[in-house]
């Protein structure tokens, strides 16, 4: 039977079930990554907003 455990978030090696990370670096990396990932989500979001934006600006003074 496999004993009760989770698998770390950053790097999916299994750690005991009170635990999300199995070392200092991987937290470190996954915090990394996450940021690095909502600041393209938000680059893309802006990006989105200013093209719809210039659309409709050009569809009132056509």
């Amino acid at each position: 039977m496999i004993p009760p455990h989770r698998h770390c978030l950053n790097c999916g090696i299994s750690i005991p079930p009170e635990e999300s990370f199995c070392s200092q670096k991987c937290k470190e990396e996954y915090i990394a990554k996450r940021k690095k990932m909502m600041r393209t989500q938000q680059i893309f979001f802006i990006t989105m907003l200013v093209i719809v934006f210039a659309y409709i600006v050009m569809m009132l003074f056509k």
